[in-house]
């Protein structure tokens, strides 16, 4: 079966996220990384903060000044919370009660 390439334009601050095979990860709307490591990345987006976690996860591409993150690892968990400071507050209250 052969189909056209459909070629789709993003507007400026959508944010978007493209995953192959579990195993590549591609985002827009990126705002800061706020903490990683090969099991759990935690990035603020345009959408609220996501939280990722996987297995041997690692930054291939990020181009800051246009919100770009590509990411290579097995992706296991892929978790928005809307609010600003809601998982940031249960790492603090789980560090220091």
């Amino acid at each position: 079966m052969h189909t056209e390439s459909t070629r789709y334009t993003i507007p400026s601050g959508d944010h978007l996220i493209t995953l192959r095979n579990r195993k590549r990860m591609d985002m827009t709307s990126v705002k800061e990384i706020e903490r990683f490591d090969q099991e759990e990345f935690f990035i603020r987006t345009s959408q609220g903060h996501l939280l990722i976690r996987g297995e041997e996860l690692k930054i291939v591409h990020l181009d800051v000044d246009k919100g770009l993150l590509t990411l290579e690892g097995m992706v296991k968990l892929v978790q928005y919370d809307e609010e600003d400071s809601g998982l940031s507050k249960s790492l603090l209250h789980k560090l220091f009660g």
